[in-house]
């Protein structure tokens, strides 16, 4: 209890607070979007599926990027919906989390930890009085209807000073899009800064858009719309555990040829299921999914054959390790799980997408 209340101890009347709409705010894909810190285009809105609604106003991917030579920094916000899981960490669903930029490389220092609906907490404090790169992660599962982050009084507060991880607008890096199911969303990481696209953009040093929606993930061809959208660098598509092999056959074909004709040189990366824990023993689950995984790659063979260069085949079998200790429930991944599948797709990823 000593080192939870340590954690705290800094009080909300000794800070001041900055509008986090006054910083730069990375992941979000539209200019202007169904709500503030969403995830989806209000251009669109009127095409998506009202569960797609819901999900698209979490906050997952969403990140503030700043600078500050400040001794300590907290949050302060306001989630829409204070949503609990009996899986997942409050932390993770409707925390917030703070890296800083050590040298060459992303560093965790701490987590703002809710407390319901309104919520102030310290990320880190007691530190010397030196300009600092900061990235905050969003909540994962919740919305953000307000966010504020404290620093001392006197301390300074703007715009990144430095160019890593920053709005591609700023930067000759384009964005990578992920789209897929709750694990893209985050579901169940400990913290936001764990899920993989957001590990992934620390690796590649670069912007990622979070288009996971839980549960929903069935190539519904507004979200290919959306993703045109975007001029980005990459697009992976991982939603094979939100669909069915029929869905695949219906569905897939002109979701994926939208988005490459529409992109021709972008590469697109169609991802396998991995193997979930829970068909280790499972034979009813291990059909379909091997049902599904054939029909994955057919339509890739098909697609390869019409000419599509710019489609990549990422097979499942090595993503989560070999030791099925990568799930919370034989799905869902921990951060151990989040960090084996980043490191897989980093190395595939890079093969195709330079870093620069």
């Amino acid at each position: 209890m000593l080192f939870s209340g340590a954690a705290v101890a800094q009080k909300q009347e000794e800070m001041k607070f900055i509008q986090a709409d006054s910083l730069m705010l990375l992941g979000k894909g539209f200019e202007q979007s169904i709500v503030k810190y969403g995830r989806l285009p209000k251009e669109l809105e009127g095409e998506f599926r009202k569960e797609l609604v819901s999900l698209g106003s979490n906050s997952s991917g969403l990140a503030i990027r700043f600078s500050t030579n400040s001794t300590a920094i907290s949050a302060r916000w306001k989630v829409t919906n204070n949503t609990s899981f009996n899986h997942m960490a409050s932390t993770g669903i409707k925390g917030l989390d703070l890296y800083v930029l050590e040298g060459s490389k992303w560093m965790y220092v701490g987590t703002a930890r809710p407390s319901g609906v309104e919520s102030f907490s310290v990320f880190v404090k007691s530190m010397t009085r030196q300009n600092r790169e900061y990235i905050a992660y969003l909540p994962l599962y919740d919305g953000v209807e307000s966010l504020e982050i404290g620093v001392d009084p006197g301390a300074d507060i703007s715009l990144p000073r430095n160019t890593r991880l920053v709005k591609s607008v700023n930067s000759n890096k384009k964005p990578v899009i992920f789209y897929g199911t709750s694990i893209t969303q985050g579901g169940c990481a400990s913290r936001p800064g764990m899920a993989y696209p957001a590990i992934l953009g620390r690796m590649m040093d670069r912007e990622t858009i979070n288009l996971g929606f839980s549960g929903n993930a069935r190539l519904d061809f507004a979200i290919a719309k959306a993703i045109n959208m975007i001029d980005a660098e990459a697009v992976i598509i991982d939603c094979l555990p939100n669909t069915t092999t029929q869905m695949v056959r219906d569905s897939a074909y002109r979701f994926i040829t939208h988005i490459a004709l529409a992109k021709p040189q972008t590469p697109i990366f169609m991802i396998e299921n991995p193997n979930f824990p829970y068909l280790l023993l499972n034979e009813t689950a291990n059909a379909e999914q091997r049902e599904e995984n054939a029909a994955w790659r057919n339509l890739y063979a098909q697609l390869a054959s019409e000419g599509f260069e710019n489609i990549i085949y990422v097979r499942g079998d090595n993503l989560l390790g070999d030791d099925n200790e990568a799930t919370v429930d034989g799905v869902h991944l921990t951060d151990l799980g989040f960090l084996r599948f980043s490191e897989a797709l980093f190395g595939i990823i890079t093969d195709v997408v330079p870093l620069r």
